[in-house]
């Protein structure tokens, strides 16, 4: 089991429109909606592995029915706090006589207020004793302090839980130097981190060895097609390639790679195996409509074509 914080709940729709263009009118021909936000995404692609997770959110109450609605067909597990406002919507339009071009509309959500902030934590500390793993995925909605996830990696680690990172912005800052056990993020992410863009593997491992000197134990940077690099708490460095597909649906892939990694850990695979995995799944992700979502059948024959990647 591991305890998902989610900070930035979405509903998530997928629309497929042919020749997509501005200032017409279309009627899709495919339409999916999911409970989403990174967390979520997350959840549902570690399920699919064949591992448990709750996942905490903040939600609205009349649209947040809806999600929870949506989020239980899929079987998945949640914990959530309701709080003025609703949960935001996300509209991915894909375009397949485009070689499908993602158009993307990301709605503002909800100001979090520091005290629902402060249940969020003291919701997902109830879980610590169901789990070894948090993993907090997902960028913060307006309102929550920027020392607050800080405080949430503190309670976590006091209580010996393992802490794995999927985010970035403000709330970043200061974090690092708590030693989290694992910050997965992406070049661009690190790049800025870092403060030069990262265009090469070997300029993204190096940017990594910054980022275990400001304390973070573990750093995996994905690559997008290429593949993912990392090094591990010991300073192992490693990197696979991302197999070749016909990608059609590219969110939700650092989701999905994130859960590959994590089922790895969680049958007690090393860092540079699970990685491995992760990129499996997260190139599985691209093959199917919905973030998260993919055939475990795709996802095996994949991890059969990752290769160590040339660093």
């Amino acid at each position: 089991m591991v305890v998902v914080v989610a900070p930035y709940p979405s509903l998530d729709k997928t629309v497929i429109i042919p020749d997509f263009a501005l200032g017409q009118i279309f009627r899709p021909s495919e339409v999916l909606t999911l409970a989403g936000g990174k967390g979520f995404n997350f959840a549902r692609a570690l399920k699919t592995l064949g591992h448990l997770s709750v996942v905490v959110a903040p939600l609205g109450r009349q649209q947040g029915q809806f999600f929870l609605e949506l989020a239980r067909q899929e079987a998945l597990q949640w914990d959530v706090q309701y709080i003025e406002g609703e949960v935001r919507t996300c509209l991915t339009v894909i375009d397949p006589a485009h070689q499908n071009r993602s158009t993307e509309i990301y709605e503002k959500g909800p100001v979090l207020q520091v005290a629902d902030w402060e249940k969020q934590v003291e919701l997902t500390a109830s879980h610590f004793g169901e789990t070894s793993y948090l993993a907090v995925c997902g960028s913060f909605p307006p309102g929550i302090p920027q020392a607050g996830l800080a405080g949430l990696v503190r309670r976590a680690k006091g209580a010996g839980k393992k802490v794995l990172l999927d985010t970035f912005g403000p709330q970043l800052d200061g974090v690092l130097e708590l030693s989290p056990d694992l910050l997965k993020i992406n070049q661009f992410e690190a790049g800025s981190l870092v403060g030069r863009p990262l265009e090469t593997a070997a300029e993204a491992l190096e940017a990594a060895q910054e980022l275990q000197q400001r304390g973070a134990q573990a750093v995996v940077i994905t690559l997008g097609k290429v593949g993912a690099v990392g090094r591990t708490a010991g300073g192992e460095t490693f990197g696979w390639s991302s197999p070749k597909v016909e990608a059609a649906f590219s969110t939700g892939s650092g989701d999905s790679l994130l859960a590959g990694l994590v089922s790895g850990l969680l049958e007690g695979q090393g860092l540079a195996e699970a990685v491995r995995r992760g990129v499996a799944a997260g190139a599985a992700n691209t093959l199917e409509m919905g973030a998260g979502r993919f055939e475990r059948g795709a996802y095996a024959n994949l991890l059969e074509a990752i290769l160590p990647l040339s660093l």
